[in-house]
């Protein structure tokens, strides 16, 4: 996979800060806007979810109302199956605004997807998202449910966002395998036309095949929010079928990861969750270790264990190496000999640090040494061009 997804954490329904009036009590355009703006987001939830687009757009102005419905006919033939705003504080009935979460889902997805959101209320609800959905990208979005999920085409469907459909399947098994089946096994993966479309949904520029998108939050159920992956047909007509599947394949395991429950406070180097998720989607696979580590290889310097500023730096040689080095790093764990060693001492690991075990006391409860000893041998890994490695 070429190392360079950063892994952002937004994607939600987007209302481009619409100033969204009350239709007064005789307005024949449609019924009447409720007098707050708990009861009037609820309101819009049921006549959404129940197909009544009227009645979901009444509570935004007369010049506002086609936009939102083309919007939501869209949201609805593509799936639309949960919409809601929870977690607003009182000050929105006090004060006039707060920050709430809008959750997204569609029929395929297992949880539903967060960002946050301001709602503020003058008598009127007004709405600032973060970042758009699919929908609202001006395009035709069809589902596609698959095993493992649902692919989202905008725009007509094209071979790659077929492909991506055959194959998720096989990434969700791939995740499965390594990770466990205690994630939630229904992704949707949104396949745009180009790299343009995937900065809008992410809400990050930068140069990626592939993203995987949602606030890391919990809902009102208390668990945590779902993750989207959105990739380009520009992007991904690039690379081969077997890079495609092991960006996808990547892409999954961030969901999973993302998926269980991470305490407040707890620190996570990127290094641990980029290099675990390429060592999952490129282990077995028929690819040169060395080809993939290029970039670290063929830099002059000692190895250094990747900061979390490497991965989104402009430079693009520094992002290269950040995940070269990731990967090896964790895949040279992976090869210790002995009962602590291999993919399942690495995964639980990552488990280990997500839910918040200091790296230190992790790498002695998982790998039996301490994270100089891993360093160390990573270190002599890359400084013998990793002879004998496949991925």
């Amino acid at each position: 996979m070429p190392p360079r997804p950063p892994v952002p954490r937004r994607s939600l329904l987007f209302v481009p800060a619409l100033a969204l009036a009350a239709c007064g009590p005789g307005d024949p355009a449609g019924p009447t806007v409720p007098p707050s703006p708990g009861a009037a987001l609820a309101a819009r939830r049921r006549a959404l979810l129940a197909g009544d687009l009227d009645r979901a757009v009444a509570v935004v102005g007369p010049d506002e109302r086609e936009a939102l419905r083309r919007a939501d006919a869209t949201a609805l033939a593509a799936g639309l199956d949960d919409w809601a705003v929870e977690g607003l504080p009182g000050a929105v009935e006090s004060a006039g605004q707060g920050r709430g979460l809008l959750r997204v889902r569609v029929a395929g997805e297992a949880r539903a997807v967060a960002s946050g959101v301001v709602v503020r209320w003058d008598g009127a609800l007004h709405l600032a998202a973060d970042t758009p959905q699919p929908w609202d990208l001006s395009a035709p979005v069809t589902a596609q449910r698959v095993a493992g999920g649902v692919v989202l085409h905008v725009g007509d469907p094209s071979a790659v966002g077929r492909e991506v459909a055959d194959g998720l399947a096989d990434a969700t098994a791939r995740v499965d395998a390594a990770w466990g089946t205690d994630w939630p096994r229904g992704t949707a993966v949104v396949v745009v036309p180009d790299a343009a479309d995937v900065t809008r949904l992410a809400g990050t520029g930068g140069d990626v095949d592939a993203v995987a998108v949602g606030l890391d939050a919990d809902l009102a159920d208390g668990a945590p929010a779902g993750v989207r992956v959105v990739l380009s047909t520009e992007r991904f007509t690039a690379l081969s079928p077997l890079g495609r599947a092991v960006v996808l394949t990547h892409e999954l395991v961030h969901v999973a990861t993302r998926a269980t429950p991470r305490p407040p406070g707890a620190v996570v180097p990127r290094w641990l969750t980029e290099g675990h998720a390429d060592h999952v989607s490129r282990r077995g696979r028929d690819v040169s270790a060395t080809a993939l580590a290029a970039a670290l290889l063929a830099d002059p310097g000692r190895p250094q264990v990747p900061a979390d500023a490497d991965f989104t730096a402009a430079d693009p040689g520094r992002v290269q190496i950040a995940y070269a080095a990731a990967w090896t790093l964790v895949t040279s764990a992976a090869r210790a000999v002995g009962p602590l060693a291999g993919t399942p001492a690495v995964t639980a690991l990552v488990r280990d640090v997500w839910t918040g075990t200091p790296l230190e006391a992790a790498c002695s409860a998982r790998l039996g040494r301490p994270f100089a000893d891993v360093v160390a041998t990573w270190r002599r890994d890359v400084a013998t061009h990793l002879v004998g490695w496949v991925p």
